[in-house]
């Protein structure tokens, strides 16, 4: 009886640990899933680990993260909220409550919650990041820029602080500028099409269409299905009086993505008014 009692122990103790792998390969597995844009994959992955650990915020953070992507907007923030409540100083999750305000275009309460996330970790980029963001969108470019320069200082790794300050040179008209961080972003992060989007829009800026087509063929070897890399494509070949590639680009973006029809049109008619001169 000792021995069998002995050896249930032995088996309970080597199940947990088994169940305990299984859940960390699936939370990894949704990591990669939700690095590559997979995002229902990862969602999937992220609720199976949170099956075998209900007690684990950090699940509940990765599928409130991947669920914001999915437009799961009420899920992400019920997936925050349960976060916060097992462990109420962790970061990440006030980041990701007010990333679901922004959202929701409750900018009030997306900064509330930003700041709440660096004042438990001061180091926080992507709080930074996500206030600069509204920083600029209120048009007070001064601080957006300065919070981006801190965000520098704190992690000169971090991708999406090279791009969103490339972003906002653009838009002041600091071209140089943009480029600079877009050249760092493209080093950071070489196989993201966010990245090569934006340094081409800045390339076509600066009126240098074939480095600008360069840049959107990347993003559109990828990402096939990138209607932005498309449309931008296609608006670079009228820049440069190329009509046809003008059209059958833009044509292509707006197939992939009816959304972007409205902002798209009036350059196809161009393209064909050109084209017909």
């Amino acid at each position: 009886m000792i021995q069998f009692k002995i050896f249930v122990c032995l088996f309970l103790i080597s199940s947990g640990i088994c169940f305990a792998q299984e859940s960390e390969v699936l939370y990894t597995q949704g990591e990669i899933y939700f690095q590559e844009g997979r995002f229902a994959d990862a969602y999937f992955n992220y609720t199976k680990y949170i099956e075998y650990n209900p007690d684990s915020a950090k699940g509940y953070i990765s599928r409130g993260n991947a669920a914001i992507f999915l437009k799961k907007i009420k899920d992400a923030m019920s997936d925050f909220e349960t976060a916060i409540k097992l462990d109420p100083l962790n970061y990440r999750a006030y980041s990701g409550i007010g990333t679901v305000y922004t959202f929701m275009q409750d900018s009030d309460k997306a900064l509330k919650n930003y700041n709440k996330a660096l004042e438990l970790n001061p180091k926080d980029v992507i709080s930074m990041n996500s206030i600069a963001i509204i920083y600029y969108a209120d048009s007070n470019i001064t601080n957006a820029l300065k919070l981006l320069d801190k965000a520098v200082q704190t992690d000169p790794e971090n991708v999406d602080t090279y791009r969103n300050r490339g972003s906002m040179r653009l838009f002041t008209g600091d071209t140089t500028g943009a480029l600079d961080d877009l050249n760092k972003a493209v080093s950071l992060g070489p196989n993201r099409v966010d990245i090569y989007n934006t340094r081409g829009a800045i390339y076509r800026e600066m009126g240098k269409y074939d480095d600008a087509i360069a840049d959107f063929n990347k993003a559109i070897e990828l990402d096939q299905f990138s209607a932005e890399a498309y449309c931008r494509l296609g608006i670079t070949y009228l820049n440069k009086g190329e009509y046809d590639a003008a059209i059958l680009n833009m044509e292509k973006g707006i197939k992939i993505d009816p959304s972007l029809k409205d902002s798209v049109k009036k350059y196809i008619d161009e393209a064909k008014e050109k084209k017909h001169q």
